[in-house]
This record gives structure tokens, C-alpha cells and sequence, in this order.
């Protein structure tokens, strides 16, 4: 692959991106190429963190290797990702400020303190003692491990090997997948590739996030009811959170929450099953029960009429689980032919929407439940809310494909359907993400690709009328720098409905369920450092603010330094560096950041040697730095277009070239005997071009010729290799 330098020889301004994309080790040679054959391959191994390690921490504590996903173990040398998954306080009261504190629907949310989950970056494993992995450099972020308490909620998050191949090509019908999240683990697909990723299947991790609220047949709250965990209070139809009976026996109604970034409720559905799964944890301070909705899940139903024998048959709707849309509302319940939809509008809210960034990303949330009363236990799991979709995070050099298709939808709720089955729907899963990108600013290859993270559709209500459908999933987040083909999908989940009128009524009524709200499609403008622990030796480096062009100009015996900026987060100044060699650097000066410009330049004079290096030390509000690329400037023009630099390289090395006119080229290598050993297309610019041909770490040591087909004609260098 090639890496833009944004060299400038002389007077020329070509901006290239050079944002910092440090290698995670040795990239692989061509002979680790992945070809996907069969459906369902699943490359990633996944470990539930069993630790709560700080920044800066070299070390990592993990529980049991997950079987459900790829059997190979972590071992030194490997590429990680470390990622927080669930940790969201919440305001647990029992009115309309639950979630985020604020009063006023919609009940739903989290807290601005002490939110944890979403926070990731890759790491690379130096050595494994039993349990504990040690990393080449210390966490950029803080991780907790916290079991759920009935005061505290969980905190949570999951170490997973990113197998690393040269290229990766998964053919047409075949697939690209990860086990679904079960509460601790899976969820998330991560394949890496130093040079490119052919998709003409799929990577799928839809309906594969945080899971339903499981649907639960009840008959009615019996003596000794309470919405609080005391035991004192009765349970209303207008309660937005009670204790389920895992808690208290006697609450036998109501609707489960939907799982997500606050926590986990005791009753979840995972996206295939007709079974709910059962804990006996509550799993959400003050109760997993109701219709105000924790984080990004959906909330549960609050029936009608929750409290006495052979009652909770005022069935209401789950809402929508969330991503970076908001989750939709669900529908009403049964008024008993005196009343209509506002007699009992109590169906779980939906998620609030998670506003995801590069370096803040999470799994669509889970629907909640609806309440159910007629069902039997065969046919309970029908109520349940849905699945959100999954993560997806694809790095290479560039894509290729033309019936490739990248899936992180929400799932759809079921449709409840069976003989005498008069029970309410369950909230539509919201979109996942995807994370597509490229580690240099090249042709990104994505045009014969589609990418999905739409939010899953609400439960239809089918069996009766004006009974609770569920409400619609939100959209998910799709963040790329290239372009898909088509549009990207990241739209809302529809409402369900149920009958108008009559049981033979048309099924048109939402009856008060709402759809989700769209999600969001980033499309970055250079490619994106990945996230990595800060420190001039990270192995996979981000730097702590994004420089989208940095160029270097010769004006008689002082050179001008120029660089503009983009996402910049907690930074605090520049540090101008300078070299004649290249090896050797000193400090010319520092450079402040301020909020209110992106354009910064520097003036180095007086210049005297033939070539001046320059790179900036780009310094992070905590002292933490990582280096941006180097430019340099020529004072006189060397014989020859093309040249190299350094002599011997090793595992990458520059290359300068000059240009008649725009063009795009290719640089091929080839070893002693003539064979073709790598190769690279790179677009130019008319004028002097500097880039970096990097990936060659596996080539052993020798002589090799690098030829570049320009302006219609072949030039050679030989290249030395160490």
C-alpha cells in the first residue's frame, strides 16, 4: 500500500492527509490471505474482560475464551481490540425524569456522568500469562468490570483477537459473521487487511447487538405487588419501572426492557430463538420492568391493568431500541370496548439516541417487551422485543467488489400470531454500526458495496384490534471515507400495527406506536487514525487531533511550514520538529491550538542544508504525544524523477516523484530473479509527489528494483532492503 506523505519538494502545495495511521506490528505478507469459501465464517475470538484496567495500563485481565466464536487463542504478537460494552448510570426514579434526569417524556436515557460504554481501541499483545495479556503500549482509555448490584448497574467489556491477513476476499454467497452478544461477549465483526478486502458476499452482524426484552406471560400482580424495591408501594398502570419477579414473585406483569448500555434485564430474546433466556438478576437498578427506557434500550410495556387475578391483559407495546437514532414508542392498550387510544397510553418509550463517533461506538439496543397474558409458554417469546444490530469495523489498504453487501439492520419484532394469542408486540432492534475504512488516503474501492444499519420494525399486533404493536427500532451509524454503492441505509424502523374496528379489521392501526428515528451516515474526508494508546511508540496510533494537510514550501533560504486541522480532541499545542538527516531531531518552536482557527504556520529560516526534514509533535492536553508524518524540502532539484529514500529501507521507505501531469500510476517491486513482489497504484499530481510504499516488512533482506510507470514511459531504481 501506499502512504501519503505530503511531501513537497521546492514550491509545490499538494495537501495530502497525515493523519497517523501507525502500523500494529508487522504488517503480513501476501502468503496470509484469508479466502472466505463458506457461510458464516467467523474470524474473531472473543474473551469477556475481567478487569478494570486504567490508561496507561500495559497489562489486561480476561476471562474464558468464548466458544461460540473463532477457537484460536490470544498470543503475543496478536492484534486486539479492547472495547467497553455496557457501563451508562441512570436516574432510576419512578416518574417521567427517569433515564437521563431530565422532566418531561420521554422517560428514557442515561446520566452525562459516568458514561464508560462505547469507548474502544486496538492494542497489540507482547506476551499472555494465563489470564493476563501484556501490551505493547498503555490503554488510551479507562475500562470497568462492575456485576450488576441492586444499587449500581453493570459495567462491562470484551477483549477480541482481530486476526491480520494481507488480503481478504469473501467470495459471492458467502459470509462474514460473529456470534450474536449474550450478555458478556460476541456482537462485533473486525477484520484487518494491509492490503485489500474483496467483498462480494457479506459481513453480517445484523440482529447480532444488545438483545430484547424477553416476552414474559403474566396473569396479573397478586398481594404483596410494589414498583419499589422495598416492598411498600403498589403498582400502578402509570408506573415507569417495577421489579420483575425475579425480584418480587408477586409482580407477574408487565413487559421486560429491552438490554443495552445501562444493563441487561432478566428476561432477553436473541435473534433466531424461541426461548427467552431467564436470569435471576434483575439487571437494572430499581427494576427491569416498565415502559421508561435505560440508555438505548427500549422500554417496557406498562399494561393497562396490572394489578389482580387474570388480569395484565390491557396489553401495551414494547418501544424501540436505539443507536443514533432514537427508538419509537410503543402502541396502547386495550381499552375493554370503553375507550380508545388515549385511555391507556402506557407502551414502553423508546431509546434515546447514542450520538457514536470513530471513537465512541456501540450495538444497536434491544427492544422492550410487550405484555402478554393469553399466550402460552410456547408462544410468550412472540411478544418479545427485538435485536439490535452488531458491530462491524473493516480496515485496509483499499475494497474491491461488486456484489458485496456490509449488514448491521436491527431485526424486526415478531408478529404475534397463534390460536387465541391476544397479546401485545415487542419494540424493533435498532441499527448497528459499521466502521469502513482505509488507513491511507487512497481510492477507497467501496462503489460495488452496500452497507445497511437500518433499524428493525415494530411487532405487528395481528390477532386482535386495539391492542399495543410495537414501536420501531432507530437507525444505526455508518462511518466510511470512501463511497458505497447506492445510498447507505441507516433509516428508522417502521411502527407495527394491529386491527382497526374489529378482530376482521384491516391491519393499519398504529394505535399509538411510533417509528424509530433515522440514524446517520459520516463520511470522513481523509482516512482516520484508529484508536490506540497515546505515546510516541503506540502501535496502532491516533492522534489527538486529525491534520488534514501539512506541506512544507521553500521561500529563498527560509522554509514556510503550513497545516490545518479537523476533529480536534483535547489538544493542546504543536511542537515544530526539524532534522537535516532525517534520524536526528531538534525543537524549532511551539505552535498553540486554538478553538477558533483550523489553519496554523510556522516560518523556519535561515535554511542551509540540501534536504530539511519536518514533522510536528502533536501533544494532547495530558502531555500525551504522537508524531505526525514527515515532509521535507529539497534546496536543489536532483538529477532523475524518481528517488528513494532511505537506502537500504526496511519494512517501508519514500518515494519522490515528479510529474508532467495528473496521472494515475503503478510501482511495482521485484526481487533479485525478476519476480514480482509487491505492487501499488498511486494517484499523482502534476508537479513533485511524495509517498510511502509500506507493508514490506516480510521481504527479506536484499536487492530489489522498484519500477514506476509514468508519463508513458518506465523509470527503475534499485532498492535496498535490510
Amino acid at each position: 500500500m501506499a502512504k501519503n506523505l505530503a511531501t513537497l519538494l521546492l514550491i509545490v502545495t499538494t495537501a495530502f492527509s497525515v493523519n497517523s495511521l501507525a502500523q500494529c506490528g508487522p504488517d503480513p505478507g501476501p502468503a496470509t490471505t484469508l479466502v472466505v469459501n463458506t457461510p458464516n465464517n467467523i474470524p474473531n475470538s472473543f474473551y469477556p474482560g475481567a478487569s478494570s484496567p486504567a490508561t496507561g495500563s500495559t497489562s489486561v485481565t480476561i476471562g474464558a475464551l468464548d466458544n461460540r466464536g473463532n477457537a484460536t487463542a490470544i498470543a503475543a504478537g496478536d492484534l486486539i481490540i479492547i472495547m467497553q460494552m455496557q457501563g451508562a448510570d441512570i436516574n432510576n426514579t419512578n416518574s417521567d425524569s427517569y433515564g437521563d434526569g431530565v422532566a418531561g417524556a420521554p422517560a428514557s436515557g442515561q446520566l452525562g456522568t459516568n458514561l464508560v460504554a462505547g469507548v474502544w481501541e486496538y492494542g497489540t499483545v507482547t506476551a499472555v500469562s494465563g489470564s493476563t495479556l501484556t501490551l505493547f503500549s498503555g490503554l488510551v482509555n479507562n475500562y470497568f468490570t462492575r456485576a450488576f448490584s441492586p444499587t449500581t448497574g453493570i459495567q462491562s467489556f470484551q477483549v477480541i483477537r482481530v486476526p491480520r491477513y494481507y488480503s481478504i476476499n469473501i467470495q459471492a454467497t458467502n459470509s462474514v459473521t460473529c456470534p450474536p452478544w449474550n450478555g458478556s461477549t460476541g456482537g462485533v465483526v473486525a477484520l484487518d487487511a494491509s492490503n485489500v478486502i474483496t467483498i462480494n458476499g457479506s459481513v453480517l452482524a445484523n440482529g447480532k447487538g444488545f438483545r430484547g426484552g424477553g416476552g414474559f406471560s403474566m396473569t396479573g400482580a397478586g398481594t404483596g405487588n410494589s414498583s419499589s424495591t422495598s416492598g411498600t408501594t403498589p403498582l400502578l398502570n402509570t408506573d415507569f419501572r417495577f421489579v420483575s419477579p425475579v425480584t418480587n414473585t408477586a409482580n407477574l406483569t408487565g413487559g421486560a426492557k429491552g438490554e443495552g448500555i445501562a444493563g441487561t434485564p432478566p428476561y432477553t430474546l436473541t435473534t433466531g430463538n424461541v426461548l427467552i433466556t431467564s436470569t435471576s438478576v434483575e439487571g437494572y437498578v430499581a427494576g427491569a420492568m416498565g415502559r421508561s427506557a435505560p440508555g438505548n434500550a427500549g422500554g417496557g410495556a406498562t399494561d393497562g391493568q396490572p394489578v389482580g387475578a387474570n388480569t395484565n391483559g390491557y396489553n401495551t407495546g414494547g418501544g424501540g431500541g436505539s443507536n443514533y437514532g432514537a427508538g419509537g414508542r410503543g402502541g396502547s392498550g386495550w381499552h375493554s370496548n370503553a375507550g380508545n387510544v388515549n385511555t391507556y397510553p402506557y407502551g414502553g418509550f423508546g431509546g434515546t439516541a447514542f450520538t457514536g463517533t470513530i471513537r465512541s461506538l456501540i450495538m444497536g439496543g434491544g427492544g422492550g417487551a410487550g405484555s402478554a397474558n393469553n399466550s402460552n409458554t410456547a408462544q410468550q417469546y412472540l411478544s418479545s422485543g427485538a435485536s439490535g444490530g452488531g458491530i462491524i469495523l473493516l480496515r485496509a489498504a483499499s475494497y474491491a467488489g461488486t456484489t458485496g453487501v456490509i449488514n448491521a439492520d436491527g431485526a424486526d419484532a415478531l408478529t404475534i400470531t397463534g390460536s387465541g394469542n391476544t397479546d401485545a408486540a415487542g419494540g424493533g432492534g435498532a441499527g448497528g454500526t459499521i466502521v469502513a475504512i482505509t488507513r491511507t488516503n487512497t481510492t477507497v474501492g467501496l462503489g460495488g458495496v452496500t452497507a445497511s444499519a437500518r433499524g428493525g420494525k415494530g411487532g405487528n399486533m395481528e390477532n386482535y384490534f386495539d391492542h399495543g404493536p410495537g414501536g420501531g427500532g432507530g437507525g444505526g451509524l455508518i462511518i466510511t471515507n470512501g463511497t458505497f454503492s447506492g445510498t447507505p441505509l441507516v433509516t428508522e424502523g417502521a411502527n407495527g400495527l394491529t386491527r382497526s374496528t374489529s378482530t376482521g379489521g384491516p391491519i393499519n392501526n398504529a394505535y399509538g406506536a411510533t417509528a424509530g428515528s433515522p440514524g446517520f451516515l459520516r463520511t470522513l474526508v481523509y482516512a482516520p487514525g484508529i484508536q490506540n494508546a497515546s505515546g510516541n511508540n503506540s502501535s496502532c496510533g491516533v492522534l489527538p487531533v486529525n491534520i488534514t494537510s501539512f506541506s512544507a514550501t521553500l521561500d529563498g533560504q527560509a522554509v514556510q511550514l503550513s497545516w490545518q486541522t479537523a476533529q480536534v480532541l483535547n489538544f493542546s499545542r504543536f511542537e515544530v520538529e526539524w532534522s537535516s538527516n532525517g534520524s536526528n531531531w531538534q525543537s524549532l518552536g511551539i505552535v498553540l491550538y486554538d478553538e477558533n482557527k483550523n489553519s496554523y504556520q510556522y516560518l523556519h529560516s535561515p535554511v542551509s542544508t540540501a534536504i530539511n526534514y519536518y514533522r510536528l509533535k502533536l501533544i494532547d492536553t495530558d502531555n500525551s504525544f504522537l508524531y505526525s508524518q514527515v515532509v521535507f524540502v529539497r534546496l536543489r532539484e536532483t538529477a532523475g524523477g524518481l528517488s528513494i529514500y532511505p537506502q537500504p529501507a526496511h519494512a517501508q521507505f519514500q518515494v519522490n516523484m515528479t510529474v508532467t501531469r495528473a496521472q494515475r500510476s503503478v510501482f511495482t517491486i521485484y526481487n533479485a530473479s525478476g519476480t514480482q513482489v509487491h505492487q501499488v497504484n498511486v494517484q499523482l499530481s502534476r508537479g513533485n509527489n511524495g509517498f510511502v510504499i509500506d507493508g514490506l516488512a516480510w521481504l527479506t533482506p536484499g536487492v530489489y528494483v522498484l519500477r514506476a510507470s509514468v508519463d508513458g514511459k518506465e523509470e527503475t531504481r534499485k532498492l535496498l532492503i535490510n
